[in-house]
């Protein structure tokens, strides 16, 4: 049985962290420099814990409210100039053997769901080339940029450096990301800090960006929770309830773990007054949650958790697995969970990037200026959301430039739904109004970022992070 606990275990931390425990139940120990993860009580804006969440009546709530909450959706007035475009920065597919989506695959959830650019993050395995042997360009009216997940990082690089990690020839943090930026043309790689609670003292001042949300960061205090899942396959009751809650709410079950960051976004904002430094979310899917239950005998059940082979688990280990075994005959399947499929995970959260035109140019440029903002879609769609400075009633910049403190110079905020809007300078909430709009008359220098957050089920849920106008 511990056996079986200890692959049970990896496989339903993947089911929430999209499949980044792989790679954990593998890594070097943290060091001093970790992010410590809270401490297991209720996070901003909670009212519930995870396993709360979990129960049918708080999936069904959550259900009600967002459905009332999307039907006052209206379409955004204020302009910023751009067009909003939805993007999936960290995503896998035939790239390793954990990974169980296909690049097909992941181009059509792309589609079904409105997401237009998905640049790809392969995990690095020479003598593949994760730039030659990839995706580039638009397929079907989706943009594929092809890049790699790598020395704790997002990178996409201009040219080929499979030959550097062969050769190992980069000795140190800041030659790899000289070799991710170098340019070919006009043109340079970018590179992203990723898994940023591992990484809480790491210099920030030469990357265009890090990860503000990432679900391997949300799982850091769920223990308990954790121990629940495991249980899960054991426990007719428990795997019922998964099967009906997948079933009927899945995007219900998919959020159950959401939280706010705090020390991530604490860190984002101490970064953020020496340099920019673009915000972005990290999806990290791979399409590899996939649980099969079947019976194995009278007294023994199979589980198939991919990639790993069948386990079998015992009435003698386990005895209310004989309650599952009621009726069944040698490979009945009793469940089959599916928890990751790509369309869920790219509308859970997305990196919305502001845009003239489509290609790999724009948005390569968008990002490194932080034209962009992180929206769970899951909640609301997002797209529309602007926030922008204005002088004098004229556009003089939207999130991510920076503007001069002047006389008449204003922040502007519109939402395509009401919500708790934040507005933050240098860390520290400036404004906050339940609306679907706000206006801010700027008279101090700082760095200004917009939150807005939603309330579902007596819980408040952060929606819209925007990334920052600086004004100097």
């Amino acid at each position: 049985m511990n056996s079986f606990l200890s692959v049970a275990r990896k496989h339903l931390l993947m089911f929430f962290l999209l499949t980044f425990v792989i790679s954990l139940a593998f890594s070097q120990k943290f060091s001093a420099s970790v992010i410590q993860p809270a401490p297991a009580t209720l996070s901003v804006g909670r009212k519930y814990s995870t396993i709360e969440r979990m129960k049918p009546e708080r999936l069904r709530a959550v259900n009600a409210d967002k459905l009332k909450i999307q039907k006052t959706r209206r379409t955004v007035k204020l302009q910023t100039g751009f067009g909003d475009y939805k993007a999936i920065l960290h995503a896998h597919a035939e790239d390793s053997s954990h990974t169980g989506g296909t690049r097909p695959e992941l181009l059509l959830a792309a589609r079904r769901v409105g997401v237009k650019i998905v640049m790809l993050t392969d995990h690095v395995r020479p003598p593949k080339d994760f730039i030659a042997d990839s995706w580039r360009g638009l397929r079907e009216g989706v943009l594929f940029i092809h890049g790699a997940e790598s020395e704790g990082f997002l990178v996409y690089p201009q040219r080929s450096i499979i030959a550097a990690h062969i050769n190992k020839s980069f000795k140190s943090r800041e030659e790899y990301i000289r070799l991710v930026k170098e340019p070919v043309g006009q043109d340079r790689g970018d590179i992203f800090l990723s898994h940023v609670e591992e990484k809480g003292d790491w210099d920030t001042s030469q990357l265009d960006g890090l990860e503000i949300y990432n679900i391997h960061s949300d799982l850091l205090d769920e223990a308990e929770f954790v121990r629940w899942l495991q249980g899960a396959f054991t426990n007719p009751d428990r795997l019922k309830q998964l099967e009906n809650g997948l079933a009927e709410f899945p995007a219900e079950v998919f959020g159950a773990l959401q939280d706010y960051l705090p020390t991530i976004i604490a860190k984002w904002d101490r970064d953020l007054a020496s340099h920019r430094l673009t915000g972005i979310a990290a999806n990290d899917c791979h399409h590899n949650q996939l649980f099969t239950v079947k019976a194995a005998g009278e007294d023994a059940i199979e589980v198939i958790a991919f990639p790993d082979p069948p386990r079998k688990i015992t009435t003698k280990q386990a005895p209310r697995i004989a309650e599952m075994l009621k009726g069944r005959k040698v490979g009945d399947v009793i469940a089959k969970l599916d928890f990751d499929p790509y369309e869920r995970s790219m509308t859970f959260v997305a990196t919305h990037i502001l845009l003239k035109e489509l290609n790999e140019v724009s948005v390569r440029q968008a990002l490194r200026q932080g034209h962009a903002y992180v929206a769970h879609d899951w909640l609301c769609d997002a797209t529309g959301f602007a926030f922008i400075a204005e002088r004098n009633g004229k556009r003089i910049g939207v999130m991510g430039d920076e503007v001069k403190l002047e006389k008449g110079l204003k922040l502007r905020l519109a939402a395509p739904v009401a919500g708790t809007i934040k507005l933050f300078r240098n860390g520290q909430v400036v404004q906050e109004a339940n609306a679907d709009k706000l206006d801010f008359a700027v008279n101090e220098a700082g760095v200004y970022r917009a939150e807005i957050w939603l309330t579902l089920d007596g819980e408040q849920r952060p929606w819209i992070y925007s990334n920052p106008i600086r004004v100097r």
